[in-house]
């Protein structure tokens, strides 16, 4: 009998963030160091995932930067609508917000 370390991934995977191991440490020179721990079936989605999706000319690191990146796009996109839909909901004239805050930085130079 052989035996195996193979982790077998269900078909769907309930990534749960709440249980997510994510550890943010300051550093020096206005540094950061970001490190996300995975369980084995997450890490092994996230292999197949990237197995299927990465262009083989960028490397991992370049891939998961690509990855972060775009998260922050999409939330930067998600806070800017949530502004936009706050000011329409409110008759706020964002135009006249944006005019107010260039002449202040004008002032400010």
């Amino acid at each position: 009998m052989t035996k195996t370390n193979e982790v077998h991934t269900p078909t769907t995977v309930d990534i749960n963030l709440a249980d997510w191991s994510v550890e943010l440490r300051e550093r020096t020179r206005n540094r950061m160091k970001l490190q996300i721990k995975l369980n084995k079936i997450e890490a092994q989605a996230f292999k197949n995932f990237a197995e299927v999706v990465k262009p083989d000319e960028i490397s991992s690191e370049d891939f998961l930067k690509s990855i972060f990146k775009i998260g922050l796009e999409e939330m930067e996109n998600r806070l800017m609508s949530a502004v936009e839909k706050h000011a329409e909901d409110n008759n706020i004239d964002m135009d006249a917000l944006k005019k107010d805050d260039e002449s202040n930085d004008k002032e400010q130079s």
